[in-house]
């Protein structure tokens, strides 16, 4: 008899096994998927506001940029929920047998505050402050070990991102108090 019918014939796991924390993966997929239908709702605002803006005699006019992340963002996001689908119906099958403990969700939720707070942040104390506690909140809230390292690569992160966008493209970020 070979491996895969011994496994057909084995006792199906028990419920407890099904539970959240058991396969990381699943949330983690589901999650993603979730992402991602929240980045394609978000490249439709995108894309209807750039679309709103006025036409220009230069062929890459105000409306350029926006178009092209609003398409990248739908185009990303669609792709997620499409590769990460089926986690969230094993997730939602789950559910409703009633095995999923309460409160897994809750990192998910806490991402959504990291981000209403760079929202909030960004006019106060500029965008390298506010992107780099961004990254820190978020990588804690996923599981990243804590040390210097995290604080070290935040700020690398943001700097690299006001180089790239600031600096070099010419579009403008919001600066701090310190003027960065």
């Amino acid at each position: 008899m070979s491996v895969l019918e011994k496994a057909e014939f084995q006792a199906p796991p028990p419920p407890d096994a099904f539970a959240a924390g058991a396969y990381p993966a699943v949330l983690s997929g589901a999650t993603t998927g979730i992402v991602g239908a929240i980045m394609a709702i978000v490249a439709t605002f995108v894309l209807v506001d750039a679309a709103r803006l006025p036409a220009a005699s230069d062929p890459l006019g105000p409306a350029a940029f926006p178009l092209l992340i609003g398409s990248l963002l739908g185009i990303v996001g669609l792709a997620l929920v499409v590769m990460n689908h089926r986690y969230a119906l094993v997730l939602l099958r789950v559910r409703r047998g009633g095995v999923v403990r309460r409160g897994k969700g809750l990192s998910t939720v806490l991402v959504l505050v990291a981000l209403l707070g760079f929202a909030a942040l960004l006019p106060l104390v500029g965008f390298f402050l506010a992107a780099a506690l961004l990254y820190i909140a978020v990588a804690l809230l996923l599981g990243a070990p804590r040390g210097w390292h995290l604080a070290i690569t935040a700020a690398l992160l943001a700097g690299t991102i006001v180089l790239l966008f600031d600096r070099i493209i010419g579009l403008t970020l919001p600066a701090g108090p310190w003027g960065f």
